[in-house]
């Protein structure tokens, strides 16, 4: 399907690995340029690589406002402006039972850094052609479902500042949504190593919590993503 994404200039963050990598290529696939960041320097470069030769890339610690900036800076000197951003910051890591240090290490990874990162890119979204925003937020911010209270916390919170992000952006043409994955299956994620683990609880959990008792694939989160973008 042609989704008019050719020569689109796109920025996705945390695209070394997994979902963030998937959508990137998703975006290459259909002809856009893409910029990518992640804090995992040789996974980063190996994304390049897979990507292709004039993908622009930014190792980076996006809970930094100055890395931020940094990074934004780098996609106005080579494209002007931005159309396409992609907000796939975030860890599910946390503890069942967080201290205040570990509320605001989830907060400010899940929450603050997208809500940052938003904010400063705005300016060049302004000048972007159709400028869309997609945030990739999580089911565990929808439902409690048995994940970290930090994280779904987060998730949660992150949910209402994208409502409300559409909202103000609106007037400036800006189209924000969200995407918000269940339990989605990569090489060396979260469920990979689970399954590993403990095939079996694994199995017991989808039967039990899951309607159609599997786990997802990154390209059932790619596709949305394009789609609301396009």
């Amino acid at each position: 399907m042609n989704l008019n994404l050719q020569d689109r200039r796109v920025l996705v963050t945390g695209a070394s690995h997994g979902i963030g990598f998937g959508i990137a290529r998703g975006f290459v696939d259909e002809g856009a340029r893409v910029a990518i960041t992640g804090r995992d320097l040789p996974r980063l470069k190996k994304a390049v690589s897979e990507l292709n030769a004039n993908t622009i890339a930014s190792p980076s610690d996006l809970t930094k406002p100055r890395v931020i900036k940094r990074i934004l800076a780098k996609v106005e000197k080579c494209w002007g402006e931005l159309d396409i951003l992609i907000l796939n910051l975030g860890s599910g890591k946390s503890i069942p039972s967080a201290d205040a240090a570990e509320w605001n290490r989830v907060l400010e990874l899940n929450l603050v850094s997208a809500m940052e990162t938003l904010r400063q890119a705005t300016p060049l979204l302004s000048k972007g052609r159709n400028p869309a925003v997609v945030f990739i937020g999580s089911i565990a911010g929808i439902e409690a479902l048995g994940a970290p209270i930090a994280y779904g916390a987060a998730k949660a919170a992150l949910t209402h500042a994208m409502k409300s992000a559409a909202r103000l952006l609106a007037p400036n043409g800006i189209r924000v949504n969200m995407v918000a994955p269940g339990n989605i299956f990569f090489p060396g994620g979260t469920w990979d190593k689970k399954l590993g683990e403990n095939k079996k609880a694994v199995e017991a959990m989808l039967a039990s919590q899951v309607p159609m008792r599997r786990l997802g694939g990154i390209e059932e989160v790619v596709a949305p993503v394009l789609f609301l973008a396009s």
